[in-house]
């Protein structure tokens, strides 16, 4: 539908067509779908400013901080306008929250079993232009829910697929399309309204495809109940909803740092001892086997010597022998230590081992050995650390080095051989994201294939973002082999 330049605007502002919508975005060929979104869009662009006016004198103050505590399930958050849940949280206070009506602080009025909007709709209803009341009711009747985003026209629209009731949809948004992508999850109220669906609630918090753990695990829960995933039924489960979304929202949100531990459980912190020695190579001859098999020529390849050809500085490890039962064949590197002149430096990263080697070097007297002090770091400032290092003018050269390297076709064919490796053995590997189960057992029912192809995308996600980029026969080839191609 050609729109002329002197008709009424479609978008029902009442301005002819050249003063309205042509003079911000030149001319457009309509359709009757995009010409409703527009009357639509115009009928309810004033609702959150009147309803949040209507909820604040229905409900008084203590309906919107009663919701918020709801809302974030009675965890003692406090109310923050710019928090990055308020575009969940408002419209579901306007459309589905209402107080508890045994312990409620809430208006003597507003004391019934009406939401705010629905309160709205009694008192001001026949004020109001017929498809924003219409649209009002709409909301009331959608539930929230997670949405895999199928694919996506950016500036126009995508089809979400309902993850608990698995029912397909395309949505026009204009604003949000063009920030994801295929394989996204957005928390988010659908409204339908005729042949339109919009998106009424849409969390800022974009949910990657590997995080659909607790939500496989939500549907999993409200199946074995006996719930029936529809669309009514689902509106009394805002809670459940809320708690899932909270976990994944506030694990991308305020991710943590994983416990580092090391080979033997211990917790990571690193430990400097410093020893007095009488004798760098009466030291060195007490200490010596710690390397275990390695023999004095080797240790001693990289020795300073003084003057007089005496033993001055030299370094060697501390290892563990492998234990060939649990087949652990490699010898596991404990610890460092250094001798330079009349000190002995041992360098490890567990307090349990700062405390052994302690044990070990002074149970030696041979060593001579008198222990002076032990420096403790942690793992937060050795990382901030690091992190000054790596901006450095030698990180950056080091890092440009890498660069150069990962472009050669050799070091790439290298690369893509490891890669390839790497995915051969994973379809037979433990994954926590599955419960511990491998990718092609967790294949043998739904809900585990459905978490497999989430882990799958963001691989494929991860590989374009690697540099040089993973290629794409590598995932292409672990489709196949999963059964997912």
């Amino acid at each position: 539908m050609k729109i002329g330049r002197n008709d009424l605007c479609p978008c029902g502002s009442g301005k002819k067509y050249k003063h309205c919508c042509l003079s911000r975005g030149g001319e457009i060929e309509a359709s009757p779908q995009d010409l409703a979104w527009r009357r639509l869009r115009r009928a309810i662009e004033s609702l959150p400013a009147d309803l949040l006016r209507f909820a604040d004198s229905y409900f008084g103050r203590a309906g919107l901080l009663e919701a918020w505590d709801e809302f974030t399930l009675w965890k003692e958050v406090p109310f923050d306008a710019k928090s990055p849940h308020i575009p969940v949280f408002m419209p579901w206070f306007y459309y589905n929250w209402t107080p508890d009506l045994t312990e409620t602080g809430v208006n003597a009025d507003a004391r019934c079993d009406l939401s705010a909007a629905q309160a709205y709709l009694r008192r001001k209803g026949r004020h109001l232009d017929p498809l924003a009341r219409r649209y009002i009711e709409a909301c009331e009747a959608a539930p929230l829910s997670f949405h895999d985003v199928v694919n996506c026209e950016p500036g126009r629209g995508f089809t979400l697929r309902d993850i608990i009731t698995e029912e397909e949809c395309q949505v026009l948004e204009r604003s949000a399309s063009g920030s994801v992508q295929a394989g996204d999850v957005l928390f988010a109220k659908i409204v339908r309204l005729d042949d339109i669906a919009l998106l009424e609630i849409c969390a800022t918090v974009i949910i990657p495809p590997d995080r659909k753990g607790p939500i496989l695990e939500l549907r999993k829960a409200l199946r074995e109940s006996g719930t029936p995933l529809t669309a009514d039924a689902l509106k009394d489960y805002d809670l459940e909803f809320f708690e899932v979304y909270h976990v994944i929202a506030d694990a991308l949100l305020k991710p943590r740092m994983p416990e580092l531990r090391n080979t033997d459980g211990d917790a990571l912190s690193l430990h400097k001892l410093v020893f007095a020695i009488e004798s760098p190579r009466v030291a060195f001859d007490a200490l010596k086997d710690l390397a275990l098999d390695v023999d004095d020529a080797e240790l001693l390849a990289e020795a300073k010597l003084d003057g007089q050809g005496l033993l001055r500085r030299v370094q060697f490890p501390w290892k563990k022998r492998g234990n060939p039962v649990n087949k652990s064949w490699d010898n596991t590197v404990l610890g460092n230590l250094a001798i330079d002149g009349e000190r002995l430096t041992i360098e490890v990263n567990s307090r349990e081992r700062a405390i052994r080697i302690r044990e070990i070097v002074e149970g030696r007297p041979a060593a001579r050995a008198k222990h002076l002090a032990t420096e403790i770091q942690s793992m937060d400032s050795a990382l901030a650390r690091a992190g000054k290092q790596r901006g450095g003018r030698k990180a950056r050269a080091a890092q440009e080095e890498h660069e150069r390297l990962a472009a050669l076709p050799e070091v790439q064919a290298v690369m893509k051989e490891h890669m390839r490796r790497h995915f051969e053995s994973w379809v037979d590997q433990e994954i926590p994201a599955l419960g511990g189960r491998s990718p092609r057992d967790a294949m043998k029912d739904p809900d585990g294939r459905e978490m497999v192809e989430a882990l799958v995308l963001q691989a494929e996600r991860h590989g374009r973002n690697m540099q040089p980029p993973m290629d794409k026969s590598i995932i292409r080839d672990l489709r196949a082999r999963l059964g997912l191609a």
